[in-house]
């Protein structure tokens, strides 16, 4: 069925019948759950913006689509489909990934997705020779488009990640801006917070929090020990506390109510297990030790500070000189089928500042100026004089956990 407008009047865009009308419209584009949780983390700087009106849109096609459709449901925001998006013109377009954006008419921003580019692309399936793979987020053929590169600006958390764009195209040089991190940025603001967040959690001053996080896939904490949450949860002293971070792509893929099914037993003994869409960073700032793979949050918790174990993950796809190459340097693994207490004991006493230093500064270059940075890039590509006011992030939320173990209540935070 068409969802052409050819019938209205009065109004032009992509929203009407207009009351508020505005001088700028913003196009956020979700590829999926993790996508649009990264734009979430800067875009209330803009919307607040009373000359501009911001529409969301999920770009078909990403194996964590439905993530980023249960995203857009939960977000109240303004949604188009994706057919209608790409009839309009946008005075900006911003994204966490490159896909389809070639399709988008508006000066496109991509922002860093995760820590940034980090990972070997995984090498498809054909009948010509193997070459060498590219860097995840930086692979021309997504970025350079019949000869032209499709965004007008990329943004980075490091000044160290310039040369991977640049060595595509010296082209690059005009087009990469170092922005920082805003995702790690609202985390260290929040460090003086701690307290309250482990009382959010449920953690008395005499108990010790463990967090588990799992990134999706075979390579996660998850996928490589399917067991370790209900072997932890048995072996945990009392005096312990546990709780669970799962990416968008567990949720979704598996499904809410499957996942919550095989975390029955562990949610019995006592896990508490993030909701999905839940700001999760206030759960790394306090927590007493992380036990993650090789992804974006066990990076980020072991330059917060927290004591990280690994329990997941490899080299085989690691970018060199990446965040989860260092990671794999500092942070000690788990062996596969052993039982963790006693590791994540060990690594608490070993832990050491200056790893966490190391972790730090390879985050971002810019720490603490993600706000500023990224809200007078977003409005230089719009041609809009910024706002006077300081650009802040918005603070954390509390960690909020699903509800009870019952199949009913399912995957809704208490």
């Amino acid at each position: 069925m068409s969802t052409g407008r050819a019938w209205a009047r009065g109004d032009t865009g992509p929203l009407h019948p207009l009351t508020i009308r505005t001088e700028r419209t913003i196009l956020a584009v979700v590829h999926g759950a993790q996508s649009g949780d990264r734009l979430n983390d800067f875009l209330d700087l803009i919307e607040r913006d009373p000359r501009i009106q911001v529409v969301w849109s999920l770009a078909p096609g990403s194996c964590f689509e439905r993530s980023g459709r249960e995203f857009l449901r939960d977000m109240d925001a303004a949604v188009l489909p994706w057919e209608e998006a790409v009839r309009h013109r946008y005075d900006l377009v911003l994204a966490a990934n490159q896909g389809l954006l070639e399709q988008v008419r508006g000066p496109a921003l991509i922002l860093p997705h995760g820590t940034g580019v980090s990972r070997m692309v995984v090498r498809g399936s054909g009948y010509g020779p193997a070459v060498a793979r590219p860097v995840g987020g930086a692979v021309y053929g997504a970025l350079v488009r019949y000869g032209r590169i499709v965004p007008a600006a990329v943004g980075i958390a490091h000044s160290d990640q310039r040369s991977i764009f640049t060595d595509l195209d010296t082209a690059f040089e005009s087009v990469v801006h170092v922005v920082g991190d805003p995702c790690f940025d609202r985390a260290l603001s929040a460090l003086p917070r701690r307290e309250e967040f482990r009382r959010a959690v449920g953690v008395a001053a005499d108990e010790h929090l463990v967090v588990v996080s799992s990134s999706w896939g075979r390579t996660g904490v998850w996928g490589v020990n399917p067991d370790i949450v209900d072997r932890l949860m048995r072996d945990l002293p009392h005096d312990h506390v546990a709780a669970m971070i799962l990416h968008p792509g567990i949720w979704w893929v598996h499904g809410p109510r499957q996942v919550l099914a095989w975390l029955h037993d562990a949610r019995h003994r006592g896990l508490r297990v993030l909701a999905p869409f839940a700001d999760w960073q206030g759960l790394l700032v306090a927590a007493d030790v992380v036990m993650g793979d090789p992804g974006s949050v066990t990076a980020y918790a072991a330059g917060l500070g927290a004591p990280t174990l690994l329990a997941g993950g490899g080299l085989v796809d690691v970018a060199p000189g990446s965040t989860p190459e260092l990671l794999h340097r500092i942070t000690p693994n788990l062996p596969v089928g052993e039982h963790a207490v006693a590791h994540l004991e060990d690594i608490v006493e070993r832990w050491s500042p200056e790893w966490s230093a190391r972790v730090y500064a390879r985050l971002t270059s810019v720490p603490g100026r993600s706000a500023g940075l990224i809200r007078a890039l977003s409005y230089r590509l719009m041609d809009l004089a910024e706002p006077v006011v300081p650009a802040v992030l918005s603070p954390l939320s509390g960690p909020t956990f699903v509800g009870s173990a019952s199949m009913k209540e399912g995957w809704r935070a208490a």
